[in-house]
């Protein structure tokens, strides 16, 4: 199955206080880290939401994650796509390759991303509403109640949190056992 994955590394990182794409795990950005993961889950394409030179910048300013995706779309060359946040550093390949080896969208129980979502001309249109409306629901846990998407187990829920503060960063390299 052909998949493009979309990493979102466009946050403004205000809770971590620098920019958590830049971050180091086990010797390399989380940037590069997430990339490579997406490649050995399979993905053929990866793609990366960042507002800055040589990434896909938002359309829209300021929408969040959904912005983000939004923006990529056009990029996209496969019907699968596979989200990424950017500030999971214990996320393993095992974990994507259970998701898109799912029969349609789908997300962990207990994590609304990573996710997979089919690139289709819907969800163009249902992100552009969701995005252009002051009222619009601009959350990833809406746009999988929207497509359908299946909420599967992964036994290993510590792998997906994110590292939004220091402190999480902190017990995430704890765990890894790099501090």
């Amino acid at each position: 199955m052909a998949i493009t994955a979309v990493i979102l590394a466009g946050g403004a990182s205000r809770r971590m206080g620098q920019d958590k794409a830049l971050m180091q795990v086990a010797g390399r950005t989380q940037l590069d880290r997430m990339s490579a993961l997406a490649h050995e889950a399979g993905c053929e394409q990866v793609l990366i939401s960042r507002n800055g030179e040589g990434f896909i910048a938002d359309e829209i300013a300021d929408r969040g994650p959904l912005g983000g995706v939004l923006s990529a779309l056009p990029h996209c060359l496969h019907e699968t796509l596979l989200l990424l946040p950017v500030d999971m550093p214990l996320l393993s390949a095992d974990a994507l390759q259970l998701l898109v080896e799912q029969a349609g969208p789908a997300y962990f129980i207990n994590s609304a991303m990573p996710c997979v979502l089919k690139n289709e001309p819907a969800l163009r249109v249902y992100l552009t509403e969701q995005l252009c409306d002051d009222a619009g629901d601009r959350s990833v846990r809406g746009v999988l109640n929207w497509s359908g998407a299946a909420a599967i187990a992964w036994p290993y829920d510590y792998q997906l949190q994110n590292t939004n503060t220091p402190q999480q960063w902190q017990r995430a390299l704890t765990f890894l056992g790099e501090q």
